[in-house]
């Protein structure tokens, strides 16, 4: 499927993106057997400029002043998921930490980060999950809503920080990680969730690969465990006030998980056409050849509802545009499953072998639909349905009355250079 109506530049981006797609589609897989992020292809991406596509024009990238939330992103996200599933995930990481920097950031914070991405293709990367993968313990919160627990201490000049985050993508390569902590003084989310930029090599900072030799899927993105033991934040590096990511921005990561997924759909579906075009007998199948026209007609739907939620967000309907992203994630992930699954169907038993992408796609396509509950964010579009409303970050909780720093009895020490 072709995007429609892309503007000149959006087609421009595509272009680079599927010139940079043809040659990871072929290039060496050896980092999912270890483990290992996918770094060459991410040179391709840097050496491309895609990298920047989520850093406002302003500091020297290529986006609106919303940075990731934007179509270019998007189609570029499934371009490059379509060529390999884990280094499309890698990429929506990225795009979302710079996007929450580009939203959040004061002038200083977005020259000085989203400009190092733009110019040198820093890389962003996550300290944010709190669920541990090496417990088999249920958690005692099992409302549909999120927490964060990990908090930050004020020392002179800022905070110290000491938290176990776990699933950290991009974490050990990343020059910038953002941390997601409840302010001091706040109880919840609501109330007092705050994102910071903690740089890597950060003295208490230490990763653990521990585990993540045995996930079965999305290995690339070396999305390791971390440790933050007093790890000094300093005011600089914390993104405007608390419950500021709550109250005032409301993108949600969904619909950029929708393309990433749609992408995973569609190159699952290429093993499908390419075996079809060398085994032409197999078309004399009518129950094959249905299964394969059921398949083209899920992605295009699971495609058409991604495009409906950007549109909802370039219009700046902020509750239905995050709705219909809720609604997008589950129609592309129902479609990437159904496919991957079915393609084995279709391809037979060369669908084991490796030397076909299918078993990666379909292990990341497996693994990427776990991010979220999907039974948790289909009962949100449920409650709106019914209720007639939707708050973008209804997810994380009631809106609730967050505080300022000040009056948390805190003063921001704002660097010199942003005054």
């Amino acid at each position: 499927m072709m995007w429609t109506n892309l503007t000149s530049e959006q087609q421009r981006w595509l272009d680079v993106a599927n010139e940079v797609a043809a040659r990871i589609r072929v290039a060496d897989k050896s980092f999912d057997k270890a483990a290992r992020f996918t770094e060459d292809n991410f040179a391709l991406l840097r050496d491309a400029g895609l990298l920047k596509l989520a850093a406002p024009k302003a500091y020297g990238g290529e986006a609106p002043e919303a940075g990731n939330a934007h179509l270019g992103c998007y189609i570029v996200t499934d371009a490059i998921s379509r060529a390999c599933s884990t280094t499309g995930w890698n990429l929506i990481i990225h795009y979302h930490q710079c996007g929450a920097v580009a939203r959040l950031g004061n002038e200083e914070q977005k020259r000085r980060i989203l400009g190092d991405v733009a110019k040198n293709g820093a890389l962003m990367g996550s300290l944010g999950s709190e669920v541990n993968h090496q417990e088999s313990v249920a958690s005692k919160d099992t409302k549909t809503r999120l927490f964060f627990h990990a908090g930050m201490e004020p020392v002179e000049g800022g905070f110290l920080a000491n938290a176990s985050k776990h699933f950290c993508s991009n974490g050990p390569v990343a020059k910038y990680l953002l941390y997601w902590s409840i302010a001091p003084g706040a109880e919840t989310s609501r109330d007092g969730l705050t994102l910071s930029i903690v740089e890597a090599g950060s003295e208490g900072l230490a990763f653990s690969e521990h585990g993540w030799d045995n996930i079965i899927g999305l290995r690339g993105t070396v999305s390791w465990s971390a440790t933050l033991k007093n790890v000094f934040i300093p005011w600089k590096n914390v993104l405007g006030e608390p419950a500021d990511f709550i109250s005032k921005d409301p993108y949600t990561l969904e619909l950029s998980q929708a393309f990433h997924l749609i992408g995973c759909a569609r190159g699952a579906f290429d093993c499908v056409l390419d075996t079809l075009r060398k085994r032409p007998f197999l078309r004399n199948e009518d129950g094959l050849m249905v299964e394969v026209g059921h398949m083209a007609a899920l992605i295009q739907a699971a495609a058409g509802s991604a495009m409906l939620a950007t549109r909802l967000w370039e219009a700046k309907t902020w509750g239905e545009a995050a709705l219909a992203s809720l609604s997008a994630h589950h129609t592309a992930r129902e479609t990437a499953l159904a496919v991957a699954t079915k393609a084995f169907d279709i391809i037979g038993t060369r669908g084991l072998l490796n030397t076909m992408p299918l078993e990666m796609f379909w292990r990341d396509i497996r693994a990427a639909s776990l991010h979220t509950r999907d039974s948790q964010l289909i009962r949100l579009v449920a409650d709106a349905t019914v209720d007639g409303h939707y708050a973008p970050k209804q997810k994380y909780g009631d809106a609730g009355a967050a505080r300022t720093w000040a009056e948390l009895g805190l003063r921001p020490q704002v660097a010199a250079e942003a005054v």
